[in-house]
């Protein structure tokens, strides 16, 4: 059966489909393209369910494929496109993403905003990390980490990146490369000294809310696009 995710902003990253959607199920990442190109069509026996993550999809993008809703995939549409759908209402499962706010935040939440220029850091979470020690220390050893990898992909292919940082080629990695295109080497380096400095900073003077905040607003100005 199909399952038509309502959202009004696009689910990406595999950290917020996991905290948003409750689906015990395996889920593979793949792009509309690929879905199109017929990469995936052949795996339709394929045990895991094939999540759209880089596009809305509308009931002609479907129909004009003539897709079978009977198969396992899972397409984010917006709310206003769900009524185009009604002929196949007992082919699909409609799944709705709440916009509440959040009760709390996860580092990675903090990283796609420092990296999407369309997304600015609100109070709500400025504070949620600049105040929670243990919650800014995780987000820097993510960051320092997605990072870590972006860098080492300026010179090493994909899977001796991975055999060096003991991890598997996912969607973390093609997050990675589309962050590569987009920043240079010199931003890069930048950013780990900011981490080095704010680190030093901690350990010498202890927790301090206005340092970290500097740091969060900096670091965004260098690694947005």
């Amino acid at each position: 059966m199909t399952k038509l995710l309502i959202t009004d902003k696009l689910i990406t990253n595999k950290q917020d489909f996991v905290k948003l959607i409750n689906i015990s199920e395996s889920v593979e990442f793949i792009k509309y393209d690929d879905f199109l190109s017929g990469t995936t069509l052949p795996l339709f026996e394929d045990s895991s369910i094939k999540f759209i993550y880089d596009k809305f999809i509308s009931f002609k993008d479907l129909s004009d494929i003539n897709y079978k809703f009977s198969l396992e995939y899972i397409f984010q549409i917006k709310k206003s496109s769900l009524s185009k759908f009604s002929g196949v209402s007992m082919d699909i499962e409609v799944i709705k993403v709440s916009k509440s706010n959040k009760d709390h935040f996860f580092p990675w939440d903090l990283s796609n905003i420092i990296f999407n220029q369309k997304d600015s850091l609100s109070n709500d979470i400025v504070i949620e990390f600049c105040e929670k020690e243990m919650l800014f220390r995780q987000f820097l050893s993510y960051l320092n980490k997605e990072l870590l990898r972006i860098n080492l992909l300026f010179d090493n292919e994909e899977k001796n990146v991975s055999l060096l940082l003991d991890e598997k080629i996912d969607f973390k990695y093609e997050l990675a490369n589309q962050r590569l295109r987009k920043i240079n080497r010199e931003k890069l380096d930048k950013s780990f000294v900011q981490l080095n400095k704010i680190e030093i900073l901690m350990n010498e003077s202890g927790f301090n809310h206005e340092n970290n905040k500097r740091f969060i607003v900096g670091i965004k100005k260098l690694l947005e696009f």
